[in-house]
């Protein structure tokens, strides 16, 4: 079964991050946007940087999935796809980044953000600004600390809670990016 966009959508920000692409994609910052311009121009900046995102999600909701151990993943995102590592695979996205990029900039926006600058800090000798934004949208509520790159504009770390709410619970996820020579997937059609 070929999963659908709105499916790809839900498993990237359940299992993704913590304001990856794909989590900004799922969450348009727009109009309720309170405080977030930088936020915003680095999750745009991120549908069209090559990168290759490590994640773990120690989220108990996660941890009651999968006998008790958090899960370790990983997205790329290079060429104008998504990729994401699951159970061993690179499976592409059906959707292209400039799908989900358009999506962000036209759907309606229902999604309600704050954004704060937390503090200045260095990431392996980056400098780099701390942002904090709290989501909420049809899917739950987000609250992700950011590490933005002040020279690239782009995201150094990240770690986020999301509350889904009912039998899934919470999530927690921590990633970090690597932008060295990302190419998509050897063998992924």
């Amino acid at each position: 079964m070929k999963p659908t966009h709105q499916s790809t959508r839900r498993y990237l920000l359940l299992f993704g991050t913590a304001f990856s692409a794909a989590l900004l994609a799922s969450s348009p910052i727009g109009a309720q946007a309170t405080n977030c311009a930088t936020v915003k121009a680095t999750s745009l900046k991120m549908f069209d940087v090559p990168y290759h995102m490590y994640m773990i999600d120690s989220g108990a909701a996660n941890e009651a999935l999968n006998g008790g151990k958090p899960t370790a993943g990983e997205v790329i995102s290079a060429g104008g796809q998504m990729y994401v590592l699951h159970k061993g695979k690179w499976l592409k996205s059906p959707v292209s980044l400039a799908e989900l990029k358009k999506d962000q900039n036209d759907s309606p926006d229902s999604t309600k953000v704050t954004c704060s600058h937390l503090r200045d800090e260095s990431v392996n000798g980056e400098a780099a600004a701390v942002w904090r934004s709290h989501v909420v949208n049809d899917v739950g509520t987000i609250d992700s600390d950011m590490w933005i790159s002040k020279s690239r504009g782009v995201l150094l770390k990240s770690v986020s809670m999301t509350d889904v709410g009912g039998a899934m619970g919470k999530s927690s996820v921590s990633a970090r990016y690597d932008y060295t020579n990302v190419r998509p997937p050897a063998g992924v059609p």
